[in-house]
């Protein structure tokens, strides 16, 4: 990192690739600080400014960039002033939530226009189906919800990314360690797991809003196995086919997130490495 100039061209010419730009945000604040920070958000900004200006598909999505910029370096001042991985999470959820009702309510007409589309979309799947299969069309919740999820995923990935370019030029193996590490308080995990469950049994567009409030469990689960990989030296091909597993069988998300509601109890870290003791010592 040599300087703000070269940090705001990567931030601006980041924006033509998946999360470069904003964690370029997240590495600078992580660094500097947060005015070096706000800084390079502006000049990310600048593309998505750009498009809002010029582009004739509406406000929504440099509108969605803005909040994912805006989440990722609030995060990342979040963990450098905390240096708390599981509060910065929760400030994730919270933030890309709040941003996500607050855009509804600014650009409503756009969420409407990509509701009637995904609701046309829904429609024609529907009659693609198989007889008696039934495809409900999404509401505008499901749209507000989608928008949090895609804004929390994005924020949370780039300040991980910014905090390994960090780890990588000033801390090597720091963000492995503090992965490895990853716990999540009982007051934090139940209440993303209270708020999980309650989406998930309202059923159709809340459950949208069940894998946002789910991501902090899910990240703590991933956490976890790559402890138990480590641990046990099984090589990346081991990780290779959890992430396989975890785009393919949607059951492993729910099991990851069960794992770490337990592991606020439980500590499944501690005893692998309690029974790798005990293995070595015979």
């Amino acid at each position: 990192m040599r300087g703000r100039v070269q940090a705001a061209v990567v931030a601006i010419a980041g924006s033509w690739f998946p999360l470069i730009s904003p964690a370029t945000v997240a590495l600078v604040t992580l660094r500097r600080g947060s005015l070096d920070g706000s800084m390079i958000l502006l000049w990310a900004m600048l593309p998505a400014l750009a498009a809002l200006w010029i582009s004739n598909l509406g406000p929504l999505m440099p509108v969605v960039t803005f909040a994912g910029l805006l989440v990722t370096y609030l995060a990342a001042q979040l963990l450098r002033s905390s240096n708390s991985w599981p509060s910065t999470m929760m400030g994730v959820i919270a933030l890309s939530c709040l941003l996500a009702l607050l855009t509804a309510m600014a650009i409503p007409d756009p969420v409407a226009d990509i509701t009637r589309a995904l609701g046309d979309m829904f429609a024609q799947m529907q009659a693609e189906a198989p007889e008696g299969t039934a495809i409900l069309a999404p509401s505008e919740n499901f749209v507000v919800g989608l928008i949090a999820y895609v804004v929390a995923v994005s924020s949370l990935l780039s300040v991980l990314l910014g905090r390994w370019w960090q780890a990588l030029l000033y801390n090597p193996g720091g963000l492995q360690a503090e992965f490895h590490s990853l716990r999540l308080s009982p007051v934090q995990a139940l209440a993303c797991f209270a708020a999980l469950l309650y989406c998930w049994l309202q059923g159709g567009d809340y459950r949208i809003w069940a894998s946002v409030f789910g991501l902090p469990l899910v990240l703590v689960g991933v956490a976890i196995v790559h402890y138990a990989v480590k641990a046990r030296a099984m090589g990346v091909q081991w990780l290779i086919l959890f992430y396989l597993g975890l785009l393919l069988v949607s059951p492993l998300t729910a099991l990851l997130a069960i794992m770490a509601v337990m592991d606020t109890w439980i500590d499944f870290r501690s005893r692998i490495k309690v029974r790798l003791d005990k293995s070595a010592g015979e």
